[in-house]
């Protein structure tokens, strides 16, 4: 039809943004295995890695990651239901009904930003097969170890740079 066009995009998307707080996908798209297929497709640096094999441990854990956080999202949090009524007493124990129920959702929001960020590292882990550097450290260059690969699919440092990174 003359003015309607409708086109797709070649390879969906799997980033999350690592602080956007959507809600996480049930699972990776459906047209994830062209995805995945086109993935397995680009030459990548480091020859001795099984891209294949990576990319499954790191879709699991990406989808291992979303399910957490929904579940995270979806716990009932009790807040309000701590702030006394007017009119009620608001003693000593609706304080403490209170602080904990504070405390609770604090510990959500903490667990809530560990795995956004956790989620980011397993996208870039998935951008660098994209992009042909998968086992290659973001800062010296140098090939991570495929025993460290194994163990932290999504690690993008060797375990030096990863020291220095963290500043032991």
């Amino acid at each position: 039809m003359p003015g309607k066009t409708t086109t797709k995009p070649k390879t969906p998307s799997n980033k999350t943004a690592s602080k956007g707080k959507k809600p996480a996908a049930k699972s990776r798209p459906k047209s994830a295995k062209v995805e995945v297929a086109e993935l397995k497709k680009i030459p990548q640096k480091r020859a001795d890695l099984d891209i294949d094999h990576f990319l499954e441990l790191l879709y699991e854990e990406r989808d291992r990651l979303e399910e957490e956080l929904e579940q995270v999202r979806s716990s009932p949090t009790d807040v309000e239901n701590a702030i006394p009524e007017e009119g009620e007493g608001g003693g000593e124990e609706d304080t403490a009904d209170m602080a904990s129920a504070l405390m609770d959702k604090e510990m959500d929001l903490s667990v809530e930003d560990e795995i956004d960020d956790m989620l980011a590292q397993v996208d870039h882990a998935l951008t660098k097969i994209e992009e042909g550097t998968y086992g290659i450290c973001d800062i010296s260059g140098n090939p991570i170890p495929k025993s460290r690969l194994e163990a932290i699919p999504w690690a993008s440092l060797t375990v030096e740079c990863q020291a220095l990174a963290e500043g032991d």
